[in-house]
């Protein structure tokens, strides 16, 4: 049977990554992002200039399928 001593030394780092992981948790912020209104981004006719713009960001399918 495994000791008093190792069990108290593993229920001591379960609890250290727990409150590691409440931590991180709690200190992660959302991504906040300005929010647009997709139809200021239309116009009704080519030559109207939109009242506002909506930038896109494509990535090539070699980047998405890459491995880390």
């Amino acid at each position: 049977m495994i000791s008093p001593r190792l069990t108290n030394l593993l229920l001591g780092l379960i609890a250290l990554a727990s409150l590691a992981h409440l931590a991180f948790a709690l200190l992660d912020r959302p991504v906040m992002a300005e929010t647009f209104r997709l139809d200021s981004c239309i116009t009704e006719k080519p030559n109207q200039k939109p009242l506002a713009y909506l930038h896109v960001v494509t990535h090539s399918q070699k980047s998405v399928d890459a491995t880390p």
